[in-house]
């Protein structure tokens, strides 16, 4: 991912299209917040939110990046009956928090959460990729 070799531009002129073909998806509304934040572009997340099912996961990572929660109550909102879901949910949970430590200058808060995103993703998580690729950029090995 361009993201994470450096190169926003080609970031952004991937994943605004996508965002922007499906207004209602959650994850692209915060890939679009996370790759704007390191363009040094102004947040969409509070525009995005209004077309997205906020009842739904991962609105409770929206909701976080917003200030409107703590990782505590993100982590709490993870759980579920479904050992599966939960999995995942706690997989997406770690990476996004650690994006937002990283971006709140926490690289050892955030190199923790994306150690455990790595280790908890499925081989097929878009967040186990993302933290393996933010791990080796802080210069840890995943």
């Amino acid at each position: 991912m361009y993201l994470y070799g450096g190169k926003q531009d080609r970031a952004l002129a991937d994943i605004n299209p996508a965002s922007e073909l499906d207004p209602k998806d959650a994850y692209y509304a915060l890939w679009v917040d996370i790759v704007n934040k390191r363009s040094s572009l102004p947040s969409k997340l509070a525009q995005a939110m209004t077309q997205i099912d906020m009842t739904k996961w991962p609105a409770p990572v929206i909701r976080l990046y917003l200030g409107q929660l703590t990782s505590a109550a993100v982590l709490a909102g993870a759980d579920d009956s479904d050992a599966d879901v939960k999995q995942r949910r706690l997989c997406d949970a770690n990476f996004f928090i650690g994006e937002l430590a990283l971006q709140q200058g926490s690289k050892e808060e955030a190199s923790r959460l994306f150690r455990l995103a790595a280790t908890g993703c499925s081989k097929d998580r878009t967040s186990g990729d993302g933290a393996n690729a933010e791990l080796k950029a802080l210069g840890i090995a995943p």
